[in-house]
């Protein structure tokens, strides 16, 4: 979890993020484990604020799963979901989803400008402090509804 900001991990148990699985249920936000081939490879989650945004992340801790393609298909799957979902666009239309990333992520930023077309909205700098207590730099990115369709 380095690579998103967690040097010594979520610390968290497979069991303890089914509960907070369940604690969400019902919700227009969401967490959900990624499953690849049965098997638990990371989480994704979304959270719908009421103003016209959709607020995800994503994670794919299981190392062997990363650097495979599975980062764009998931990323993907869940914009189309959070554009296209009845349930959450009859109450609270989505017209943008926003997200961000540590600064130090060079990966994640090439996937979201150059595979999913998102561009980059800003830097915060000293966004937030990590675990061993060094303050971090976050880039935001954004996507609308028109862009993320025009790009498939």
């Amino acid at each position: 979890m380095e690579h998103a900001g967690f040097p010594k991990g979520l610390g968290q148990s497979l069991e303890e993020t089914i509960d907070n699985i369940r604690n969400w249920e019902g919700k227009l936000s969401q967490l959900c484990i990624i499953e690849i081939d049965g098997k638990a490879v990371g989480e994704l989650s979304y959270r719908i604020k009421g103003d016209g945004a959709a607020y995800p992340g994503w994670k794919i801790c299981d190392f062997s799963y990363q650097n495979q393609g599975f980062g764009p298909k998931i990323i993907t799957m869940l914009l189309e979901f959070l554009f296209k979902d009845s349930n959450i666009n009859s109450k609270f239309p989505i017209d943008r989803v926003v997200w961000d990333t540590i600064l130090e992520n060079k990966r994640a930023q090439y996937i979201y400008e150059n595979k999913i077309g998102a561009r980059q909205i800003g830097i915060q700098e000293n966004a937030w402090k990590d675990q061993e207590g060094n303050w971090r730099t976050s880039v935001e990115y954004e996507i609308s509804r028109e862009e993320f369709f025009n790009g498939l």
